[in-house]
C-alpha cells in the first residue's frame, strides 16, 4: 500500500497541472492583498487582522477545491486506461481506490497549508498591523477546525464519483452540482411542505443537516461554539466513511474496459 501511494504522489507531483493551479491561486492572492493595501486609507482600513478573518467568507471555497486535487490525482484513468492496466496486472482494487483517495487527501491538505501560508504572509508583510492579529489567527483556527473534516468529506466524494463516473469532466460536473445545490433544493422543498406538512418539512431539513456544507453555514456567527465542531466532524466522518464504503463495493463490481 505505501509502495503504491508513493507511486500515486510521485504523478501528482509531477504533473505541470498541479503548479499552474498553485501559480494561479497565489497569484490572485497577492492581487487581492496589493489591491487592499493599495485603497488602504480614510475610507479603507483593512489590517492584517481583517486580512486573516476574510478567511471565514471563503471556507466554502474548499468543497470546490477539492473537485481539482481529485482530478490531479485521478488523472483521466478511463481515457488513458490507466486504471484498466493497473486492475489487469493484479493490483488489488481496494489497493487502488483508497491509494487514490490517500493521495488526493494528502494533495488538498499540503496545496492547503501552502496557500494560506502564503496569504497569511502577504497579509502580514503588506498590510498595517493593529494588535490584533493574534486574536484574528485563533479565530481562523477555530474556523479551520471545522472546515478541515469537511473538506475531506467532500475530497471522499468526489473520488467516490470520479471512480463510478466515466470522464473526469462529467464526474466534475454531477458532485459539483450535488454539493452546491442539494441544499438548497431540500430547503426550497422544505419551505413548500411546511404548512400541509410540517413533519416532513422538519424532516427534510434534518437530512440538510447532514449535508456538508451544512456546518459552515453561518460561521462567523459560531465562533467559539464547539457544538459546531462536533457536528462538522461528524458529518464530514460520516461522508468519508460512506461514500468510501460505497465506492470501494461498487469499484470492486463494475467491469473495467
Amino acid at each position: 500500500m505505501l509502495d503504491y501511494l508513493r507511486a500515486e504522489c510521485y504523478k501528482m507531483l509531477h504533473r505541470s497541472y498541479l503548479w499552474i493551479a498553485l501559480l494561479i491561486v497565489g497569484g490572485l492572492e497577492l492581487v487581492l492583498v496589493l489591491l487592499w493595501a493599495w485603497l488602504n486609507g480614510d475610507a479603507v482600513n483593512m489590517t492584517a487582522s481583517a486580512g486573516f478573518t476574510m478567511v471565514l467568507y471563503l471556507l466554502s471555497a474548499g468543497y470546490y477545491a477539492t473537485a481539482i486535487t481529485s482530478d490531479i490525482v485521478f488523472s483521466d484513468q478511463y481515457k488513458c486506461n490507466t486504471l484498466k492496466n493497473e486492475v489487469a496486472c493484479g493490483l488489488p482494487r481496494s489497493r487502488i481506490y483508497l491509494g487514490k483517495l490517500f493521495a488526493s487527501c494528502l494533495l488538498s491538505i499540503g496545496a492547503c497549508a501552502v496557500l494560506l501560508g502564503w496569504y497569511a504572509l502577504l497579509c502580514a508583510l503588506l498590510l498595517p498591523g493593529d494588535g490584533a492579529a493574534l486574536e484574528a489567527l485563533k479565530v481562523l483556527g477555530f474556523a479551520l477546525l471545522c472546515a478541515f473534516p469537511v473538506w475531506l468529506g467532500s475530497q471522499a466524494f468526489y473520488l467516490f464519483c470520479f471512480f463510478s463516473i466515466r470522464g473526469n469532466t462529467a464526474a466534475t460536473i454531477v458532485s459539483v452540482c450535488i454539493i452546491a445545490l442539494f441544499g438548497q433544493m431540500l430547503t426550497f422543498l422544505s419551505l413548500l411542505v411546511s404548512l400541509p406538512a410540517p413533519a416532513l418539512a422538519d424532516a427534510l431539513l434534518a437530512v440538510r443537516g447532514l449535508l456538508l456544507t451544512t456546518p459552515l453555514e453561518n460561521i462567523t456567527d459560531a465562533i467559539w461554539d464547539w457544538s459546531r465542531v462536533g457536528w462538522a466532524w461528524a458529518v464530514g466522518a460520516g461522508w468519508c466513511v460512506g461514500t468510501t464504503a460505497l465506492g470501494l463495493w461498487c469499484f470492486r463490481r463494475r467491469e473495467i474496459s
